[in-house]
C-alpha cells in the first residue's frame, strides 16, 4: 500500500526565483507523476497513460521557464522519459586477408 502513493516534500522558495515564478507547473507535473507501483498510470487522469497530456503541459511551462524537468522528476522515472539509445551497431571490420606464398616480405 505504501507504493501506491510517491512521497512528496514540501520546499519555500523566493515567489521572484526561476522555481517560485514556475511553481504551479512544478505543482501540476507532481500532480501527474505515477505512483511507484503502476509507472505508465497516470494517478490523476482516469484511464490514461503517463506521460499524460497535463504532465506534458505543466514540463513544457517548465521549459519555457528554463528550469530542467530532471531535476523535478524521481529518477525512477528517468528512463520511461528519456530512454537510452539502442547501442549503436558497429558494421563488421574486414581484417586485412593473411598474405599468400611468397606475398610475405615485399621489402627484403
Amino acid at each position: 500500500m505504501e507504493e501506491d502513493i510517491r512521497p512528496v516534500v514540501g520546499v519555500i522558495v523566493a515567489t521572484n526565483s526561476p522555481l517560485g515564478r514556475a511553481a504551479e507547473a512544478a505543482n501540476d507535473l507532481n500532480r501527474h507523476l505515477p505512483a511507484p507501483s503502476a509507472p505508465g498510470i497516470c494517478p490523476t487522469c482516469a484511464g490514461r497513460f503517463w506521460p499524460c497530456a497535463y504532465f506534458d503541459d505543466a514540463a513544457a511551462r517548465l521549459h519555457t521557464a528554463r528550469l530542467r524537468l530532471s531535476d523535478l522528476v524521481p529518477l525512477d522515472l528517468h528512463p520511461r522519459l528519456w530512454p537510452l539509445p539502442p547501442p549503436a551497431v558497429t558494421p563488421e571490420v574486414a581484417w586485412p586477408q593473411d598474405p599468400g606464398p611468397g606475398e610475405g616480405d615485399r621489402h627484403g
